[in-house]
């Protein structure tokens, strides 16, 4: 063939490369070969498939809740996954009789993390900590990555750890001030919603799943609260738990469990009261420009006195959780003991209030484990009105004694603390949620 014809399009041996039909009706007109009618007309299947699932078909593992109890055949496939998932055992040396080693007057280099391990590992990149040895829990099978990091961090998790140690851990004015045996550095969760200021309704956005809201961009407020109900459902679940965790056998932590009753009476600080506390905490409270007052706490049966403290308030986080029932605040208190007596406080009254109904009357129950967690269900009574409170404290002893081994670049349980905050969240909220209609 001469391709001179298709190079220079001269004269008749021009020939046009072949091209697509611009007219779109062109598509639907007759072969020059086959004419339309003689083309077989293929018959409608008679089986469609289906968009949605059937109600009748079963239920992927994976769309099962905590707690829920599998069929079994889907406890075998589980299982089946688990026995793969497990990382081979590590092979022995053989020992080589035969092999020197070769005398060296340096020694051997010192092997560096890899950046990547920073970046999707266990080692927060922003606190500077050092990766953590890969243990029985490492990823493995489908779930390690193509980079081979052991652990993948979660996102929400990784945010509420830098929000923890910029506003608490690395931030100096706060450490300073808890140097004071009488202030203590409170962190806690709660349970509840995120509402407009303007409908009071729960936010909704163009979110999906769980994610860490800026709150400083949108008029909202956080409101801890749950039904009477919901109350007494968290109670028989925690109940549970610690039953569960002290049967004989039984292979996790031990869960111990307290009941107190207790009333709080609110006092106003006043100059006296202000000029005796630590220097530091004085200008964190002038710096806030906002009111204290002095919690009293008396046991409510004996009307013993308990404890007498400011809570000031250094920082939020809310996590919006669209699909449970409640969404999360992480808070950063410090609760610093009041020095002063406090027959001399003159008591916080509202407007148009006495003071018995000022008083907080609160049953508690308490559910504590590991020497880090402790779970505080709570009924307060105020007047007439009842609120039922969900809340969870980390151990701020434990968690700054693991935030300053991140410092001194020791291998640290800084982060897998901050986790396991997130995982009693989800875990509660979820299990109080209804099931999806239709799941």
């Amino acid at each position: 063939m001469d391709i001179s014809a298709l190079v220079n399009h001269d004269g008749e041996a021009s020939v046009l490369p072949r091209r697509s039909l611009s007219n779109p009706q062109s598509l639907f007109s007759s072969s020059p070969v086959t004419p339309a009618a003689k083309i077989p007309t293929p018959k409608p299947s008679q089986k469609q498939m289906s968009l949605k699932r059937k109600r009748h078909d079963p239920k992927p593992i994976w769309a099962y809740r905590e707690g829920e109890e599998l069929p079994p055949e889907l406890k075998q496939l589980q299982e089946q996954q688990r026995q793969q998932s497990r990382p081979p055992p590590p092979a022995i040396a053989q020992p080589q009789p035969h092999a020197q080693a070769i005398p060296s007057h340096h020694p051997p280099p010192r092997p560096q993390p890899s950046p990547h391990t920073e970046r999707n590992g266990h080692a927060p990149s922003e606190t500077g900590a050092p990766p953590q040895a890969v243990g029985a829990s490492a990823l493995a099978g489908f779930e390690r990555p193509i980079s081979d990091d052991a652990q993948i961090y979660d996102d929400v998790s990784r945010n509420v750890c830098d929000f923890i140690w910029n506003t608490a851990v690395n931030n100096e004015t706060v450490r300073n001030a808890i140097a004071d045996p009488k202030v203590q550095l409170e962190v806690e969760a709660r349970w509840g919603q995120i509402l407009e200021k303007t409908t009071d309704q729960r936010i909704r956005g163009f979110w999906r799943t769980e994610t860490v809201i800026n709150t400083e961009m949108l008029e909202v407020k956080f409101e801890s609260t749950m039904t009477a109900q919901q109350h007494k459902r968290m109670n028989l679940y925690l109940n549970a738990q610690v039953q569960h965790s002290k049967a004989p056998g039984a292979s996790r932590p031990p869960i111990d469990y307290r009941h107190t009753y207790e009333t709080d009476m609110f006092y106003e600080l006043d100059q006296e009261g202000f000029s005796m506390l630590n220097p530091i905490v004085q200008r964190l409270i002038s710096a806030s420009g906002s009111r204290q007052k002095v919690r009293v706490t008396r046991d409510m049966k004996t009307g013993e006195f308990l404890r007498a403290i400011i809570k000031h308030r250094i920082g939020n986080l809310e996590v919006s959780s669209p699909k449970t029932e409640w969404d999360y605040r992480i808070g950063i208190n410090l609760e610093i003991d009041f020095p002063g007596p406090i027959e001399s406080l003159k008591p916080a009254l509202e407007g148009g209030k006495t003071l018995e109904s000022m008083q907080r009357q609160k049953d508690r129950m308490s559910y504590s484990w590991l020497g880090a967690y402790q779970v505080d269900l709570t009924q307060v009574a105020q007047g007439s009105s009842k609120n039922h409170e969900l809340e969870l404290e980390l151990n701020s002893d434990v968690l700054i004694a693991e935030a300053d081994k991140v410092r001194r670049k020791e291998v640290t349980k800084f982060e897998s603390m901050i986790n396991g905050m997130m995982n009693n969240l989800r875990v509660l909220s979820r299990e109080i949620t209804p099931p999806a209609a239709g799941g």
